[in-house]
């Protein structure tokens, strides 16, 4: 039979920044109790799946949620740190609200919006930085499983980059994906052919 590669990709729960609608990056932001409940809903709807090998993201949003799901869903795995897999480093604007810098930074934030999120923050990371490192990220992962179910535990940015990444998107493409906490993304990988099946699913989190 054909090897199969079903990838779970998951944006990690809410964050206690997430709460604030601030610009977290790569800054250390533990979930929120709201964000554990969302992943724990997400790995009781994984319950009957098995997954074979799980990667995530280093920071701590990240592999909380991977843990909880991990729980939830009955499956033990070690959980494989990626530094690939973290969110965009968005500089000078981390820890800032939208809204701050709306007044604060107006026109510089304005440009950047204009321009489809696409330049580099103030010391930070453009969008073609971050499509070349997630890439690297799913190399490695593609090198060390090439077939069964991954459980993959990210951000917003690096999960809208796997997709732009895996289906040769053009880096334009980012700006118009949209990805909510805990929500689900599947992709099944064939003979290097990927296929979207789930796409930013959250009906888990109905009740949670």
């Amino acid at each position: 039979m054909t090897a199969m590669l079903r990838l779970l990709l998951v944006r990690h729960g809410e964050s206690v920044w997430n709460e604030e609608e601030r610009i977290q990056g790569q800054q250390d932001i533990p979930l929120s109790e709201n964000g554990r409940r969302q992943a724990m809903a997400l790995g009781e709807r994984l319950r009957d799946v098995k997954i074979d090998a799980c990667f995530s993201s280093p920071l701590k949003r990240a592999t909380e949620t991977a843990e909880l799901i991990l729980k939830a869903s009955g499956n033990s795995l070690p959980i494989v740190t990626l530094p690939e897999l973290m969110e965009r480093n968005f500089g000078e604007w981390e820890g800032k609200c939208v809204a701050e810098l709306k007044v604060e930074r107006a026109k510089e934030f304005a440009r950047w919006v204009t321009a489809h999120y696409l330049p580099a923050p103030p010391r930070g990371e453009s969008i073609e930085e971050l499509l070349k490192r997630v890439k690297k990220g799913l190399e490695r992962i593609l090198a060390e499983v090439s077939d069964g179910t991954v459980l993959v535990v990210g951000h917003s940015g690096s999960v809208k980059a796997a997709i732009c990444v895996l289906f040769q998107l053009p880096p334009e493409s980012f700006a118009k994906l949209k990805v909510d906490n805990a929500s689900l993304t599947v992709l099944e990988i064939s003979e290097g052919r990927p296929r979207l099946c789930h796409f930013n699913d959250t009906c888990h989190l109905r009740d949670a």
